[in-house]
């Protein structure tokens, strides 16, 4: 039965390589103490530039940055924490307030392996000292943009959110591209999803690999349209409630909305009580 299930929710969807999306990791820094900094840090940074231009120049490379461990269901809570985005090319004499927070880790930096590849140019291009080892600046445009976000490792689903212009770290991920967030998100976040996510993955330590891009990007998902676009509305003006409540207060219990999109996402894939049954019942673990 579980098998039949797992084949019906693969026929009714889409699996995410085939959308018009993308999956791409945080950011690599070779060396997180020097370029993940507190907000201290930040204001201390931007008080030892010399003048107005410098300060302008030098905060507009220190992003907001998300950890796996602050990414849960519908929200995130940001630590406070920020990323030097000293990306493969940058002329860093224009941010000496920046070198020399870097220059105390030099040596460390240095012993960093490889190198960065340039779009369109297939040798390898090594890092300079200060810079971070970002594996392709393709997708950093893709950062400035609202996307869903998630952590490689987790218990059960966590999807969130994210602004415009939050980074993430190393083993975090974002989904990029052209697509309905909102829909996005709530499917990721449903019981039916982590059900299948749980059928094709293995389990490190007592955590789920379920983020890994290899199992992510198999997900279904049911293509969007005018046999199922009511459900997908009444979905978009729940997550819309979850997300405000969320805003407001971190703890606002939004189990009922939830649930009520848990009903619809089993509408979308066509589920039997059977199956629904099935469903809710492996799922041992209460993820509200």
């Amino acid at each position: 039965a579980e098998q039949k299930l797992k084949e019906k929710i693969e026929n009714l969807g889409k699996p995410l390589k085939d959308w018009d999306v993308k999956i791409y990791r945080g950011v690599l820094t070779g060396l997180n103490e020097a370029f993940i900094i507190t907000t201290e840090k930040r204001n201390e940074i931007l008080a030892n530039c010399k003048d107005a231009s410098e300060r302008k120049r030098t905060e507009a490379i220190i992003k907001p940055i998300l950890r796996g461990r602050d990414i849960k269901r519908y929200y995130y809570e940001w630590a406070g924490l920020w990323l030097l985005w000293v990306y493969q090319g940058i002329e860093i004499e224009k941010y000496p307030s920046i070198l020399n927070h870097l220059l105390p880790f030099k040596k460390k930096l240095e012993v960093r392996t490889g190198g960065a590849k340039v779009a369109g140019d297939p040798s390898t291009v090594p890092y300079k000292w200060y810079e971070l080892q970002v594996d392709s600046v393709a997708h950093i445009s893709e950062f400035e943009k609202e996307k869903v976000v998630y952590g490689q490792f987790q218990d059960y689903a966590e999807y969130a959110l994210a602004g415009k212009g939050i980074f993430l770290s190393s083993n975090e991920y974002m989904i990029g591209g052209n697509y309905n967030k909102k829909y996005f998100l709530a499917v990721l976040n449903s019981k039916l999803i982590q059900w299948y996510l749980r059928n094709i993955t293995g389990v490190m330590g007592e955590k789920l690999k379920i983020g890994q891009k290899s199992n992510f990007i198999k997900i279904p998902i049911p293509v969007i349209d005018s046999s199922n676009q009511h459900i997908v509305s009444q979905i978009e003006s729940l997550v819309d409630k979850i997300l405000a409540a969320k805003k407001t207060n971190h703890a606002a219990d939004t189990t009922a909305w939830e649930k009520e999109i848990d009903q619809l996402v089993y509408q979308l894939y066509e589920l039997t009580d059977e199956e629904i049954a099935i469903v809710e019942g492996v799922n041992e673990v209460n993820i509200y």
